[in-house]
């Protein structure tokens, strides 16, 4: 029996015998003009419910039912293959061996179609794939109707369901229950949900586990043509877009919310404050390419996404301010985002996790490291981190931002104003050509970030990738 399942877990036949059908101007399934960054190709972000076997499934993807296509619009069973199932991750259902519902697999192989008598003396084609089980369990040959393409470990989307509230909210999708045919999903917030296929939507699928800063990423990165280029090599290693807030943002609030109002916590930024600042994040996505980019980094202790807005201090923010403002002025006409570690993501643990793989990628988007420095700083083996990676892996200038910051009253001999309209995307040059500070360079010696601590593997990780990047440095030289 020939057919695929659908998002709310009903079986839908198809026509035997027919084929499958590709549109013109698509090779193996890729989509003509499939391209990164360019408005109007590729995919939208969102558009993936086919993908996971939806109604909205394209033409490309059905089966020819009337059989009247050309011969260079059909797509061969390879091809098929290639494109729907090769390496897809399965669920194992509804099989009469019931010790194997619920099992996990890969596609491994298509063992094609073979043609069988059913008990009422009809024959009936059905199509096979080897599948390799989860946990060494080996490999089985299993019919397509008793798989299930599943979206674990991904980030998804809730939809249509009763709980209005929660439709939009961004989740991470856990393992598929096959006898209920529900997904356990995990809320940004902690809670857990049982919800149907159909109420989810893939949004990607991120890498959690490993540290970026390959020599591979590194050689990309650093040879890439602007700030889009960037954001498109965070996206094909399979890392969430950073979030950014406008500089000015910062200026703003310091003009509006000089003193903290919270009782007994006078350290603590204004609330009115932090919720402006919060509808400030936006995607990298949506600064305009030639955006000046600056990383703050700041104490914290509980990760590298940290300390949430909501945990913001007063005086840092204050000093942020009074730094916005100065930056604005000097980097005019160029617009300026900061980079912040408590803004830079925010979702289920999946998505925060993979931001932190991502660090030193997002280090390398910013043309400049400002560091707060504090005792708290200086204490802080994640802040101390990023001085590590900003300098040694991004090579990125590195400048602080004393606890008694007073910014400069010269914007000292920056050159003639540009148009707007003449700003390129060549933003790591202007960062040289614009300095922001016009002292000397000075030494600044910090501890390792991993000196006293133990049993963070993912901080050691990122640390040995500013170690891999001196060494492959100095070879290069040689």
């Amino acid at each position: 029996m020939d057919g695929y399942w659908k998002e709310d877990g009903t079986f839908e036949l198809d026509e035997k015998g027919k084929g499958t059908r590709k549109v013109k101007g698509m090779e193996k399934g890729k989509r003509k003009g499939k391209g990164k960054g360019k408005k109007g190709k590729g995919k939208k972000k969102g558009d993936f419910a086919w993908e996971h076997g939806g109604d909205d499934e394209p033409d490309a993807k059905r089966q020819c039912v009337d059989g009247n296509e050309e011969d260079d619009n059909m797509e061969s069973e390879e091809e098929w293959y290639e494109r729907e199932w090769k390496d897809a991750e399965v669920c194992l259902i509804n099989l009469k061996a019931a010790a194997l519902n619920g099992l996990y697999g890969i596609v491994k192989k298509n063992m094609g179609k073979e043609k069988v008598m059913l008990p009422n003396g009809k024959e009936e084609w059905i199509r096979r794939f080897t599948v390799a089980l989860e946990d060494g369990k080996g490999e089985k040959s299993i019919k397509m109707e008793n798989l299930f393409k599943i979206m674990t470990g991904a980030t998804v989307k809730l939809r249509g369901l009763d709980a209005t509230e929660l439709n939009d909210a961004v989740a991470e999708c856990g393992r598929l229950d096959a006898a209920s045919m529900r997904y356990d999903v995990k809320l940004s917030d902690g809670r857990s949900l049982k919800v149907k296929p159909s109420n989810v939507e893939f949004l990607a699928k991120y890498e959690t586990s490993k540290a970026a800063g390959t020599s591979e990423q590194m050689d990309w990165v650093r040879n890439a043509n602007g700030t889009t280029s960037i954001l498109e090599a965070i996206e094909w290693f399979q890392y969430p877009t950073p979030h950014l807030i406008r500089a000015d943002a910062f200026k703003e609030y310091a003009e509006k919310f000089p003193k903290a109002i919270v009782i007994g916590q006078s350290k603590a930024g204004n609330p009115k404050g932090i919720q402006m600042l919060t509808r400030e994040v936006t995607s990298g996505w949506l600064a305009p390419p030639t955006s000046r980019i600056i990383f703050i980094s700041m104490p914290r202790d509980r990760g590298c996404v940290a300390p949430p807005m909501a945990d913001w201090r007063q005086d840092e923010l204050l000093r942020l301010g009074k730094f916005a403002d100065w930056v604005i002025k000097r980097c005019k006409p160029r617009p300026v985002y900061f980079l912040l570690p408590g803004a830079v993501a925010k979702g289920p643990t999946s998505l925060v996790s993979s931001a932190t793989c991502a660090w030193p990628l997002y280090m390398t988007l910013c043309t400049d490291v400002v560091v707060l420095e504090s005792e708290r700083w200086q204490k802080s083996c994640w802040a101390r981190l990023d001085a590590l990676l900003g300098a040694v892996w991004a090579k990125r200038p590195l400048y602080l931002l004393p606890e008694k910051y007073q910014p400069a009253i010269e914007m000292g001999n920056a050159g003639p104003e540009k148009d707007e309209k003449d700003l390129d995307e060549d933003v790591q040059n202007d960062a040289k050509t614009c300095p922001l500070s016009f002292r000397d360079m000075e030494p600044f010696t910090i501890s390792r970030p991993t000196e006293g601590v133990s049993g963070n593997e993912l901080l050691v990780a990122l640390a040995n990738r500013a170690l891999e990047a001196e060494t492959d440095d100095t070879k290069r030289v040689a």
